[in-house]
C-alpha cells in the first residue's frame, strides 16, 4: 500500500448497508490485510506505534489468520500472551462471546505449563505439551479449533461493524 489509511482511502472498503454479511466480512478482510501491510510498511512491525483503532484491526487478523492456519496453539505461540490477552479484552469488548470462551478455555488448558522453566520461547509449548495435558485435553483442544472454524460470533462482519461501518 502506498499511502496510509485515512478516512479518505478507507472509504473504498466501506459497502451498501444492504450488503451480505458475506460481502461485509469480505470487505472486512481485505482492510485487515491492507492496515497488516501497514504495520510493517509505516510502523515498522512495531504495533504499539499505531492508533488503537488499527492495532485493534491487527489483533482480529493475527487471531483469524492464525487460528484458521494453525488453531489456538499456533496463535498464542506465535504472539504471545500479551496479544492473546489484548485479544481477550477486544472480544469481550465487540461481545463475540462464543470465540472468547473458546480462547479463554484452550489458554486455561495450557496455562499449567506457565512456570515450566525449559519453556524459553512460546514455541516451546508444542515441545512439551504431551507431559502436561491429557489425551482428551489435546482432543479437545482440537474440538475447540473446529468450533472457532464454525465462525461463531462471526468475528469479520463484527469487524466491520465496528471499524467501517
Amino acid at each position: 500500500m502506498n499511502q496510509p489509511l485515512n478516512a479518505a482511502n478507507m472509504r473504498c472498503y466501506c459497502i451498501e448497508e444492504s450488503a451480505s454479511d458475506a460481502e461485509k466480512s469480505q470487505a472486512f478482510e481485505d482492510y485487515s490485510f491492507a492496515v497488516v501491510d501497514q504495520l510493517f510498511t509505516e510502523y515498522g512491525g512495531k504495533l504499539e506505534a499505531m492508533p488503537e483503532n488499527l492495532q485493534e484491526v491487527v489483533l482480529i487478523w493475527r487471531m483469524e489468520a492464525d487460528m484458521y492456519n494453525g488453531g489456538f496453539l499456533q496463535f498464542f505461540c506465535n504472539w504471545g500472551y500479551d496479544n492473546y490477552v489484548a485479544t481477550i479484552n477486544l472480544l469481550t469488548r465487540i461481545k463475540a462471546v462464543n470465540v472468547l470462551a473458546i480462547l479463554q478455555e484452550c489458554e486455561a488448558m495450557i496455562s499449567v505449563m506457565k512456570d515450566d522453566l525449559r519453556l524459553e520461547n512460546y514455541h516451546d509449548i508444542y515441545r512439551y505439551l504431551d507431559e502436561y495435558l491429557s489425551e482428551s485435553q489435546l482432543e479437545r483442544l482440537e474440538v475447540l479449533d473446529t468450533l472457532y472454524w464454525e465462525d461463531p460470533d462471526q468475528v469479520q462482519r463484527k469487524g466491520y461493524q465496528e471499524y467501517l461501518a
